[in-house]
C-alpha cells in the first residue's frame, strides 16, 4: 500500500501564447477547469501502473470535492483515507505555447496534525507514505518502524527541512534547479548523502533527463525520452508516481527511473496534469523504444 498525502487541486488551466510579465495583458486561447494537485496526480500515475494506492489529502463536503474523489476512484485510487471536513484548493496554471508554464497555487488544509493521523493509521498495517515537498517541514523526528517514506521535495523552500526529510526517506525525488540552485547541494555531495542516510536520490532535470544515486554510490544518468511536447503540466508528478509504484513492487531503482522517465515523456505528449499513460501504454512504448525489459507490477 502506498498512501499519498498532499496537494489535491481543482486546476484552472489557461492557455496563452506566452506567460505574461508584470502589467502585460495577453489573450487566452483556452480556459478549462480540471482535476490536478501534485500528490493526487502522482497517486493516479501509481495506480495506473497497477500499484495499490490510497489518497489521504483533505478535501471538502461540496459536490466539486465529491466529483474530484470520484475521478480518483475511477483511476483505482482508494479515497476512503481522505477527510471531507476541509476544502478543495484551487490552482491557476498558465500554459504557454511550447509547454512552458507558471502556477498560482492556493494553500490547503493538509497540516502536521493531519499528517500525524495518516501516519498513525498507516502504522497499523504498515506501508509506504508518499509526500510532496510542501509537507517536508511537517515530518516528525522519527517514522513508525513499519512505515517507509518517499518524498518529492519540489515545493520545499527550506534546505534544513529538505535534509531532515532526506534522512527519513528511502527514496527522494527532486528537481535539479531546487536541489542545486536553491539549496546549493552540488553533485559532489549526492553520493555522500545517499550513503549517510541509506537513501536513493533521483534528481530530475526536465528535457535533460534524470540522475539516480544509490546508497552504495552507484550513479546512473540518462537523457529524457524525446516526444512532441503538448504541455509539461503534471509530468514531474507522473515521474514520481510511476517511479515509486515500480520501486514498491520490487523493480530495481534504475529500471524504475527509466520507466518513470518514459512515463513522464508520454505525459508531456498528452494535455492536462494527468496525462500519465496506463501500464499497457507504457509497456507498448517500451517494447519498441526502450533498451530494457519492462517488469510489470504484479
Amino acid at each position: 500500500m502506498i498512501v499519498f498525502f498532499g496537494y489535491a487541486n481543482s486546476d484552472v488551466t489557461v492557455h496563452v501564447p506566452h506567460v505574461p510579465v508584470l502589467g502585460e495583458r495577453v489573450q487566452a486561447t483556452a480556459v478549462d477547469t480540471i482535476d490536478g494537485g501534485m500528490t493526487a496526480n502522482a497517486a493516479v500515475a501509481a495506480a495506473r501502473m497497477g500499484a495499490r494506492v490510497a489518497f489521504a489529502g483533505a478535501v471538502g463536503p461540496d459536490p466539486r470535492s465529491t466529483q474530484f474523489l470520484a475521478t480518483l476512484e475511477h483511476d483505482g485510487v482508494d479515497t476512503s483515507w481522505s477527510p471531507r471536513d476541509a476544502f478543495l484548493s484551487t490552482a491557476v496554471v498558465l500554459i504557454a505555447d511550447g509547454g512552458d508554464r507558471s502556477i498560482i497555487s492556493q494553500d490547503d488544509a493538509n497540516d502536521a496534525t493531519r499528517l500525524a493521523a495518516v501516519l498513525a493509521t498507516l502504522a497499523e498495517g504498515g506501508g509506504r507514505l508518499f509526500l510532496d515537498g510542501y509537507r517536508a517541514a511537517m515530518l516528525p523526528a522519527e517514522l513508525p518502524p513499519n512505515v517507509s517514506l518517499a518524498i518529492d521535495l519540489d515545493g520545499c523552500e527550506d534546505a534544513d527541512a529538505a535534509l531532515r526529510a532526506f534522512a527519513l526517506a528511502d527514496h527522494v525525488i527532486v528537481g535539479r534547479s531546487l536541489w542545486q540552485n536553491s539549496f546549493g547541494i552540488e553533485a559532489e555531495r549526492w553520493s555522500t548523502l545517499t550513503a549517510e542516510y541509506d537513501t536513493h536520490l533521483v534528481v530530475t532535470d526536465g528535457e535533460h533527463g534524470w540522475t539516480l544515486v544509490t546508497p552504495t554510490g552507484e550513479t546512473v544518468t540518462e537523457p529524457a525520452v524525446r516526444v512532441e511536447i503538448v504541455d509539461a503540466v503534471g509530468a514531474g508528478d507522473c515521474f514520481c508516481g510511476t517511479y515509486i509504484a515500480f520501486v514498491d513492487a520490487g523493480t530495481p531503482p534504475a529500471d524504475s527511473a527509466r520507466l518513470a522517465g518514459v512515463s513522464a515523456a508520454l505525459a508531456c505528449a498528452t494535455p492536462g496534469p494527468r496525462g500519465c499513460p496506463s501500464l499497457t501504454e507504457l509497456t507498448e512504448f517500451t517494447s519498441t523504444h526502450a533498451p530494457f525489459d519492462l517488469q510489470e507490477i504484479p
